[in-house]
């Protein structure tokens, strides 16, 4: 469901304890209105349709229904220059453009 680089995890664990958050991370579908759908990471709470899995000590949260669409995820931990943050990239990507936007962490859901 979800592979994980190393640096990812320690820049995810240090952000979480930054803000003292102690939730699961949801991989979710989102839209600004005018792009094609991304993938997003956000701090929530497990729902009843969620898959979830464990990886460096952090849990992953995923609907199920959004799992059989995108498959695998992979998240890459990316620093270069004023790109700070993560690439989310799917084995059934969701457009041509699927694994090329740096996203942040959200720390609350919608």
């Amino acid at each position: 469901m979800i592979l994980l680089q190393a640096d990812a995890a320690d820049a995810i664990k240090a952000h979480a304890a930054a803000e003292n958050i102690q939730r699961p991370l949801r991989v979710q579908l989102r839209t600004s209105g005018c792009c094609d759908p991304a993938l997003a990471l956000v701090f929530d709470e497990p729902g009843e349709s969620d898959l979830s899995v464990e990886r460096f000590g952090l849990t992953f949260l995923m609907d199920a229904e959004l799992h059989q669409t995108v498959g695998e995820v992979t998240i890459t931990r990316v620093r270069e220059g004023d790109r700070d943050g993560f690439i989310l990239a799917s084995s059934r990507p969701l457009s041509e453009w699927d694994g090329f936007n740096v996203i942040r962490i959200l720390d609350r859901p919608d």
